[in-house]
């Protein structure tokens, strides 16, 4: 478990440090289209398609970081006040529920990137399952933190299973 935990934190780091650079190369996408339309007076085209791209990548990788990091929006008031056992059965109900829903977006993902392989983006000219790709990806990350997580869970002590312990 100790170096499955240690592969986990690498690819943590790993996806958020791919957001931070998609991040900062959309803000200079973003600063060159402005120069180029206004100052320049002459329109570049890919810019604007690469930046919305990149930003999909950014949400569903940044997706998987928040969610290891327990930094998605959570309603724990009720959790926190339930006895221990009742405390683990619904935090496990939660991150089984969740880890089912990635699974079944995660197998959508598949499908939709799959169907959309023959289709070329307008300006960059690439497939559009290297956008749509995010989805499955985003997923699977998603997928094996949640599994992270609910063995995690199951073997903390009840006094850790509070949203904050995790």
């Amino acid at each position: 478990m100790h170096v499955f935990s240690k592969v986990l934190d690498a690819s943590e780091r790993v996806l958020a440090a791919v957001c931070i650079l998609s991040f900062a190369a959309m803000f200079v996408l973003g600063i060159a289209t402005v120069v180029f339309r206004f100052i320049i007076e002459s329109s570049l085209a890919f810019p604007d398609e690469l930046i919305r791209y990149l930003f999909v990548w950014m949400i569903f990788l940044g997706s998987a970081v928040a969610f290891r990091r327990n930094m998605h929006a959570a309603i724990g008031i009720v959790v926190a006040h339930l006895p221990a056992l009742a405390k683990r059965i619904a935090l496990l109900v939660a991150t089984a529920a969740s880890g089912i829903f990635f699974a079944v977006i995660f197998w959508a993902g598949v499908k939709l990137t799959m169907r959309v392989v023959p289709q070329i983006s307008p300006a960059l000219e690439v497939s559009m399952a290297w956008v749509y790709g995010a989805i499955p990806v985003g997923m699977a990350f998603l997928i094996v933190y949640a599994v992270e997580l609910f063995a995690r869970q199951l073997t903390v002590p009840a006094s850790d299973l509070t949203a904050e312990g995790q």
